[in-house]
């Protein structure tokens, strides 16, 4: 087992990315209360989402920063495409 670095709570490996995703989306709409209308992508529900250049879920967690964002959505309508 590797040392954990100066000041971290344990060695253990961070979140993986689906852990990261689901941290962000469904989790976060329970936390708010809000489980029924966000938080996954279904017929019902709003549709706020951001759509990558990368499958952030596979993708090395350095890499999903600097990703190209392709196209963003807020309430279902479309706020944001890349000319790409």
């Amino acid at each position: 087992m590797h040392a954990a670095p100066k000041g971290a709570a344990s060695s253990r490996a961070g979140l993986t990315g689906l852990m990261a995703l689901e941290g962000c989306t469904t989790h976060a709409a329970v936390a708010g209360g809000e489980q029924d209308v966000s938080g996954r992508i279904t017929p019902g529900r709003r549709a706020d989402l951001t759509a990558f250049g990368l499958d952030p879920v596979d993708a090395p967690a350095n890499e999903v920063a600097e990703a190209p964002v392709l196209l963003t959505m807020n309430g279902g309508r479309i706020t944001h495409r890349s000319a790409a």
